[in-house]
């Protein structure tokens, strides 16, 4: 007898099979929008995340890792609706495209909100347990209804007719890489991030509407008023943009901001002064005449006479006029990155901040790509840039940077900058990150030279006996050129620089451990942690200070016997077999993403303003990757093989990089073949996912015939590798051993999963 639920039940389905024959392309059009709503929703999203946590680019990476989170435990979510034999439609996949889009404006305006709901540390480094907590809350909305989309349509598509979990993600992916490419393209940089993000909600919204067509009175009167609201809400986004803005600086008066490719710029003002900011990172302060004094007379007395002169960044700081009072400059070369921050500062500064002289030359270039490329030679170089908390600057502080640097340099020419020192004392891991600059300097100077104070102010030369340490001289050189300044005068020179505080300042350098910082190795990373888990009370320093104590071959030779024994257990299993495919899958692709992430912010420095593309290419690769993958799984007999082959293919791509980024690190890469490579490491790297996630669909389906096409666990194994994949390069590999082991670490996972299909069972 069958009861009157399950009659209802059968009605249910009937009337979806009925409804999707009569419009076949309602599903894949859902399930399309759905790719590409999240996906550009995911890039609109990190990008304010990134302004939160100041541009850094781990803190970014464990943004990703909560986003993966919570799109798991959604996806597990929707995959238990069949055991309580829920029969969804296509209805119900609109209502969650209505209720993302919704979403997705509110995430951004709450992100935008955070500094003036909660008491954050302003002008510091977000610790890393509060970053944590933060990107947990902000995106667990989204993240679940977005996670609990996907097996959601693989049940609709099997009450429809005979399909395979892998249709629905390659449609899922395409759409992705779609949506993502025409954000890059066509969107960003023409039109405000709320703007964009308010028209990406009411499109979300409106396909859900449409295609859904939700057939209840509530559904209809509910989905009517959340067009509404968007509709409305992208009529008043001017509005809306500026309050939002005025969100993130409570308490400061803010200015003007621009969102430029590089950053969020801001400028904020405080009675006489601006202050302006890149991502929330400090850049520079005006009026600031005594850090403008400290920041260059120094460095230009280290010269006995300084002519040709480079300025990296920091010039709209006042820095420039305060160069050309020596009287011996007669060139100076101003490089800064982003136009619009110089174009803003103008905007905002007294005329008297840029002094129109012939000597002056402005440059708008990647300091660093500059000095690759260009022919000239420089008495005196001088970095005014913000501390290397993220990749994008820690590029500037590495021992390949100041080779170039030295090659720039005429003989017997001065290289100077600064970071934060203390004037009574310094902590011993303040010490150890300032040491890490002293020993990387002395790898490309022959002579090298640190200076006490609230700034720590290091100069280097290419040349021998040249950098002096008395203050005498600097007094006799100061007093020869005329300079009348305010800061930098004779009685500061004599006390501060006196020798009893060099010689501390000496010995409390040379007692650090000999660590070097490389574009391979960023230690900014493990100083930034650590400084930040002792801010913040976390156990963070010991943990990784205890990492870092290990023999390096300890945790690789850990990390291949788990993979051995594991193999081991899991071959005479598939089922649990097929879910270590995906698993592996899911970490090692996401942890390739984030090292070609920050390899590309090694080269380039603009991240920010190229991130939607190079997801967009690694979408691109996964729709590819598993719309083969699902024509390979039709083959019943080649399914394991190819697997496996994918699987080996990953661990190559991996193992190759490893092997090739030593050599080319070094070299002044075009920068159309670092983007090259880096889409095309990210497509094939793609395309590997997502053919594995097909090929172990059609196998699991085998295996587990009850579960095939429910897609829920699978597509949680994926986000659960993602997941992790994350976390651990983010928070541990890469501070602790650098990309080259992250890389390593990554090849001999796919290896290992590769094997475990070929290894026989008997």
């Amino acid at each position: 007898m069958v009861s009157p639920a399950n009659k209802t039940q059968s009605s249910a389905r009937g009337q979806a099979r009925v409804s999707l024959a009569a419009r076949g392309w309602a599903l894949p059009a859902l399930i399309l929008a759905y790719g590409a709503g999240t996906m550009v929703s995911q890039v609109l999203i990190l990008r304010e995340l990134l302004v939160l946590a100041q541009g850094q680019e781990l803190k970014l990476a464990l943004g990703l890792w909560c986003w993966l989170l919570w799109a798991g435990l959604g996806s597990l979510a929707g995959g238990r609706g069949r055991s309580r034999g829920a029969a969804p439609g296509a209805s119900r996949l609109g209502g969650l495209l209505l209720l993302l889009g919704l979403l997705l404006p509110a995430t951004l305006l709450f992100t935008r909100a955070t500094p003036s709901l909660l008491p954050l540390p302003w002008g510091q480094s977000l610790p890393p347990g509060l970053t944590f907590s933060l990107f947990l809350a902000l995106l667990a909305p989204f993240g679940l209804a977005s996670g609990y989309f996907f097996p959601c349509a693989c049940r609709v598509l099997e009450a429809a007719g005979p399909a395979a979990v892998g249709r629905v993600y390659w449609l899922e992916t395409l759409g992705a890489s779609l949506g993502v490419l025409v954000l890059q393209l066509l969107l960003l940089g023409r039109y405000l991030s709320l703007a964009v993000g308010l028209g990406t909600g009411l499109a979300l919204a409106a396909a859900g509407f449409w295609l859904g067509r939700p057939l209840s009175l509530r559904g209809r009167g509910a989905g009517g008023l959340a067009l509404l609201v968007l509709a409305a809400s992208f009529l008043l986004h001017p509005r809306l943009e500026d309050l939002s803005r005025r969100w993130q600086w409570p308490g400061r008066q803010v200015a003007a901001t621009v969102d430029s490719p590089y950053a969020l710029l801001t400028a904020t003002r405080e009675a006489e002064q601006l202050s302006f900011f890149a991502n929330n990172v400090w850049q520079f302060t005006y009026p600031d005449p005594m850090s403008a004094e400290h920041q260059v007379q120094v460095a230009l007395l280290e010269h006995p006479r300084p002519e040709r002169v480079l300025l990296l960044g920091g010039g709209a700081a006042g820095l420039v006029p305060e160069i050309l009072k020596t009287p011996s400059v007669t060139r100076l070369d101003y490089v800064e990155l982003d136009p619009q921050l110089v174009q803003l500062a103008q905007s905002l500064l007294p005329a008297g901040a840029w002094p129109h002289d012939p000597r002056v030359s402005l440059i708008y270039q990647d300091a660093r790509r500059f000095l690759a490329g260009t022919p000239e030679r420089y008495d005196v170089i001088v970095m005014n840039l913000p501390e290397p908390r993220s990749g994008q600057l820690n590029r500037f502080y590495t021992r390949e940077f100041f080779a170039t640097v030295a090659r720039r340099l005429t003989r017997g020419g001065v290289f100077s900058f600064s970071l934060t020192g203390g004037e009574t004392g310094l902590h011993p891991l303040r010490a150890a990150y300032l040491a890490l600059a002293y020993r990387t300097l002395g790898q490309a100077f022959p002579e090298v030279l640190a200076f006490p104070g609230e700034r720590i102010r290091f100069f280097a030369s290419n040349a021998t006996e040249v950098l002096t340490a008395d203050p005498r001289d600097l007094v006799a050189r100061l007093q020869e050129r005329q300079l009348k300044l305010r800061y930098v005068r004779e009685y500061y020179l004599l006390d501060d620089l006196s020798r009893s505080r060099q010689e501390y300042l000496w010995r409390l350098l040379q007692a650090q451990p000999p660590e070097v910082n490389t574009d391979l190795a960023p230690r900014c990373y493990f100083f930034d942690l650590v400084l930040s888990g002792v801010q913040e009370g976390l156990p963070l320093k010991e943990a990784l200070l205890s990492l870092q104590g290990l023999p390096r071959s300890l945790p690789w030779g850990a990390l291949a016997l788990g993979t051995l024994l594991l193999v081991a257990l899991l071959r005479r299993r598939p089922g649990p077999l097929y879910l270590y495919q995906v698993l592996v899958m899911g970490l090692g692709t996401m942890a390739l993403e984030v090292v070609v992430l920050v390899l590309y912010q090694v080269h380039l420095g603009y991240l920010y303003r190229r991130l939607g593309l190079l997801i967009a290419a690694f979408m691109a690769g996964m729709a590819a990757g598993s719309l083969v993958g699902s024509r390979w799984a039709r083959r019943p007999g080649e399914r394991g093989r190819r697997l496996a082959a994918l699987q080996l293919g990953l661990a190559a791509l991996a193992g190759f990089l490893a092997l090739v980024l030593p050599w080319v690190q070094g070299l002044a890469l075009p920068e159309a073949a670092v983007q090259g490579a880096a889409l095309l490491v990210l497509a094939a790297a793609g395309f590997g996912g997502g053919g594995v996630f097909a090929l172990s669909a059609g196998l699991w389906a085998r295996v587990r015939p009850g579960e095939g096409t429910r897609g829920g666990v699978l597509y949680a194994a994926d986000l659960l590798g993602a997941t992790v994949g994350t976390l651990a390069v983010s928070l541990l590999v890469l501070p602790v051993w650098g990309l080259l082991a992250a890389l390593y670490l990554v090849a001999a996972l796919h290896a290992g999963a590769g094997a475990a299909l070929l290894v026989p069972k008997n």
